[in-house]
């Protein structure tokens, strides 16, 4: 199994004013109404105040429910992702201690057949006696030539015994390791698997609630109302970098290009086929203008996100609606932002260099087909990204 470079993470629960602008992504996606989260701008949404107004308590409490799954979700895929990193790391160990086993078990057995040859040897120099070995010399030179030969034996045959006794204790210990790393990978094994049900029982949930969804009006406009809120929400983070740095940029770039310089020549954030762009666009059903303050591009899931250009992470959290995302200053005003990851490896001041993967590819806060929702700012305001891809 591939892991990217991990680090981890996540936010947790925004107020419930910007609860339910997953839902509206998830409807916009799955059931072709809209095409982006986050997007419908004040101005467009207030000439249906009158609709939105007189959305029920039940359809803002499914449109929380739906919100809760999301992250419920999330936050289950996370701790998957983290019981299999741990099995994978306890395998490697596994495997470590196993080829630890066989090595002393090697030399066990090596040493215990040279101290099996010198327990013989010591034996009959006991019958004969150390003393007559000795005095059987024919000079007092031979006498203490062969007195230090018999004491460099002797004590060859001590570390010979010490060593044995060191890697059986040794190979006692990685065997109890051993057995306990076993246990611990079956524990995390039957871990996993309630967490997998658990992650099944929730999207089967989330599939009944969207279904739902697509046949009532009524909740609609409870998300589009959500929405609005949500997407206030997002320009507040924007503003919000700005007052945590006053009367300065809070990244210079010391390259000799700006990124005012790099229009048209940023790399594409993954590898897929953007599918919607960026502007105004109309649904026809409910006679809503609405406004996609980014493109969304179609990516297999894991598919690593790239950093279009080098900067600061500002951001790298859950955000209502938009599920995982990461926002990077790259100076002069400019941020990009990258929505609907599955994993983040960045967070909060991390440096970050252009095309260095930073997310991989998930459905998180969109519910609909796994992708990516890019978005170009500049003073916190959303500009059409595509100019700015080189696409070729």
């Amino acid at each position: 199994m591939h892991f990217f470079p991990i680090n981890v993470l996540q936010a947790r629960y925004f107020t419930l004013r910007s609860t339910a602008k997953v839902l509206v992504l998830s409807f916009l996606l799955m059931a072709g109404l809209f095409s982006s989260p986050l997007l419908v701008q004040p101005e467009e949404i207030d000439a249906h105040k009158k609709d939105i107004v007189s959305i029920t308590e039940k359809e803002t409490r499914v449109i929380s429910e739906l919100e809760n799954l999301n992250f419920g979700l999330n936050d289950a895929r996370q701790t998957v992702f983290l019981i299999q990193k741990d099995i994978l790391k306890i395998d490697q160990r596994i495997n470590e201690n196993s080829h630890r086993s066989k090595a002393f078990s090697k030399k066990i057995m090596k040493n215990e057949k040279y101290a099996s040859q010198r327990i013989v040897a010591l034996y009959k120099l006991n019958q004969l006696g150390k003393f007559n070995l000795l005095a059987s010399t024919d000079s007092i030179y031979d006498f203490f030539h062969r007195k230090i030969a018999l004491e460099k034996i002797l004590y060859q045959d001590e570390i010979v015994l010490e060593t044995l006794q060191k890697n059986q204790n040794e190979l006692s210990l990685v065997r109890r390791n051993l057995d306990a790393q076993k246990k611990k990978k079956n524990a995390l094994e039957k871990r996993l698997n309630v967490k997998i049900q658990e992650l099944t029982q929730k999207r089967q949930k989330r599939t009944q609630i969207l279904k739902k969804i697509r046949n009532q009006k009524a909740l609609t406009l409870a998300a589009i109302k959500s929405l609005k809120r949500s997407a206030e929400a997002l320009n507040t983070t924007f503003s919000d970098f700005k007052k945590e740095n006053p009367g300065k940029q809070p990244y210079a770039d010391s390259s000799p290009h700006a990124f005012t310089d790099l229009k048209g020549l940023l790399i594409m954030p993954v590898n897929g086929k953007i599918v919607e762009l960026f502007g105004p666009y109309t649904n026809t059903e409910f006679n809503l203008v609405n406004f996609r303050s980014g493109i969304n591009i179609r990516a297999e899931r894991g598919e690593p996100i790239l950093a279009v250009y080098k900067g600061r992470t500002l951001y790298a959290s859950w955000f209502k609606g938009y599920g995982n995302m990461i926002i990077i200053d790259h100076g002069d005003h400019y941020y990009t932002l990258y929505a609907h990851a599955e994993e983040l490896f960045k967070k909060k001041g991390d440096p970050v260099e252009a095309g260095e993967v930073i997310a991989t590819v998930g459905d998180t806060g969109s519910m609909a087909k796994p992708g990516l929702h890019f978005e170009v700012r500049y003073h916190g305001k959303p500009i059409d990204p595509s100019p700015w891809i080189n696409k070729g």
